[in-house]
């Protein structure tokens, strides 16, 4: 059983699709002579015209950070060559006491390196077994 209210309805999504219909098709007619609307020849210069405004970075995408507002990564830092002259500084401020980390900054390493060259120059303490 139909009732009153669903007839409305159903010509109600009727007259909907008809309008989409129609609008759809203005547009289309719109698109298809949108290059004679804005003094182009053919849609092929419109296009080109086009294109020539977005200038450098066009048929590239923006990086992902850039997109959501974020600052582009850091570029990371020149790696520092690690000299046996380089290892017997770091040596020599560490048996003076300095921290670790200050050591590391002043030599412009790493901490895993400055570590590394105490743990050749056999200034750590091994760990006790559990």
């Amino acid at each position: 059983m139909i009732t009153d209210t669903q007839k409305q309805i159903a010509a109600t999504k009727a007259k909907l699709e008809a309008l989409e219909k129609k609008a759809a098709a203005e547009i289309s007619k719109k698109l298809t002579n949108l290059h004679k609307t804005v003094g182009f020849a053919s849609r092929a210069e419109l296009i080109d015209a086009l294109q020539s405004l977005e200038g450098p970075t066009r048929g590239r995408k923006p990086k992902a950070a850039a997109k959501r507002g974020r600052p582009a990564a850091k570029k990371r830092a020149k790696r520092t060559k690690i000299t046996e002259e380089l290892k017997a500084a770091v040596i020599e401020a560490v048996k003076a006491g300095k921290k670790g980390a200050a050591v590391a900054k002043e030599f412009g390493i790493s901490i895993p390196s400055l570590q590394n060259i105490k743990k050749a120059a056999g200034l750590t303490k091994a760990r006790g077994k559990k």
